[in-house]
């Protein structure tokens, strides 16, 4: 399972969140901005109003009020009930007491007034040139934000594909044939999806022509086979039938083995709790050992795997265990986080490395090579591993697993 912060979903969540935050700033940075540029524009308007005050002492009322509406200025009886005082900024307030102006500014659903004191009287001038609120700001934010979750938007619709392609391959790779990868779009992901689609259907047929091919050869020797071991009975006892009858023995054995190896190659896992105990038993009558040469130590825990492939792996320990054994009975020991199979053997011949393959057997073992490959294959199919060690004359195969029994531990 892929964690959240591997995610490429979770990356562009992420990716989305920090453009947002960083839009918002820069909104925010933007707004105040807007706000000192229009204090400034105050503080400049009440200096411009004090000067043409003073500049026209003297003069006639209609040269004062031509002036000050050239300027964008308009006397009125005071100020509205509704007005609130805007309060500027200390070096704006410094700046106008340092020029000896004395006023103080009123904003209303009107615009702005302004309050000039004159010493004598108190007058009232409403800006009638002031620039309207600027919108600007705000409709930049929000083409941007808009922009941003329709791009956001639009890559996850076109990234959610991908989770139904990995649910699909999860499927595929647990063992489920009947997999549907195919995608109506038009971009990469689509054509993945498609192209993979494909190869399942591709893989399929070549597996299934596989597996009817093995089956109808497996069928086709089994019965000669059959026949005769039949008719090597029914001879007298002599030298050649002895031979014949390990040979049809070995010819057997190769064709389950084979029948064991194509099973595992189908890759489907059926995982339920079984016995250990029972497991072991169930591969000891296969291989028709005697119980008394077979110990057991702890095995009464159950085990979450596919029972006929983990008894196939089983088997095959115990049958190699059994027929190097120089002394019986071999030991199978089970604790919370192993099993082991072990008997008493003269030193392998070769690397276990090479031992664990395929076709690989020691001389004049009567073998055939696939016993600890198949068990090695079953082990890595549930995610276990298969370890090995020979110590003062003992060989030691164990599986290690991890939270697969079902009950307590040891």
């Amino acid at each position: 399972m892929i964690s959240r912060r591997h995610s490429v979903f979770f990356k562009l969540h992420a990716f989305f969140f920090l453009a947002l935050v960083v839009l918002i700033l820069l909104f925010l940075s933007a707004l105040g901005e807007q706000e000192r540029q229009k204090f400034h524009l105050l503080a400049h308007r009440s200096m411009e109003l004090s000067r043409i005050v003073d500049e026209t002492q003297g003069r006639s009322c209609a040269d004062t009020n031509a002036e000050l509406s050239a300027a964008g200025f308009k006397v009125i009886a005071g100020k509205t009930p509704r007005c609130e005082a805007l309060k500027l900024p200390l070096p704006m307030q410094e700046k106008l007491r340092m020029r000896n102006v004395r006023v103080t500014i009123y904003k209303d659903d009107a615009g702005v007034i302004y309050e000039l004191d004159q010493g004598h009287c108190t007058m009232f001038y409403r800006d009638t040139a002031e620039g309207k609120t600027y919108y600007f700001v705000w409709f930049l934010f929000v083409a941007l934000l808009g922009g941003l979750v329709s791009m956001y938007l639009l890559l996850w619709s076109n990234l959610r594909p991908l989770k139904r392609l990995y649910e699909q391959i999860r499927l595929y790779g647990e063992g489920k044939e009947t997999v549907n990868t195919t995608s109506k779009g038009k971009d990469e992901i689509a054509l993945i999806s498609n192209a993979f689609n494909d190869a399942l259907e591709k893989q399929t047929k070549l597996k299934k022509s596989r597996e009817l091919f093995l089956r109808n050869m497996m069928h086709e020797l089994k019965t000669p086979i059959t026949k005769g071991k039949l008719i090597v009975e029914l001879e007298e006892p002599s030298p050649n039938r002895n031979l014949l009858g390990k040979l049809f023995d070995r010819l057997e054995r190769l064709i389950n083995q084979m029948a064991q190896i194509e099973k595992m190659h189908a890759f489907a896992l059926h995982k339920t709790n079984v016995s250990l105990e029972s497991v072991i038993k169930t591969a000891a009558e296969n291989l028709m050992l005697d119980p008394a040469n077979i110990l057991l130590h702890g095995c009464d825990r159950d085990l979450l795997v596919d029972e006929a492939l983990f008894t196939s792996a089983l088997q095959n320990l115990i049958d190699n265990a059994y027929r190097h054994a120089t002394d019986y009975p071999i030991e199978i020991v089970c604790d919370g986080s192993r099993i082991c199979v072990k008997n008493a053997g003269e030193p392998l011949k070769r690397p276990v490395e090479e031992a664990l393959q395929a076709f690989v057997t020691e001389r004049g073992d009567g073998g055939l090579g696939l016993g600890l490959y198949i068990a090695q294959s079953v082990c890595e199919m549930h995610r276990f591993k298969l370890s090995y060690r020979y110590e003062e004359g003992i060989h030691r195969f164990c599986i290690l697993f991890d939270s697969h029994f079902s009950g307590d531990r040891v």
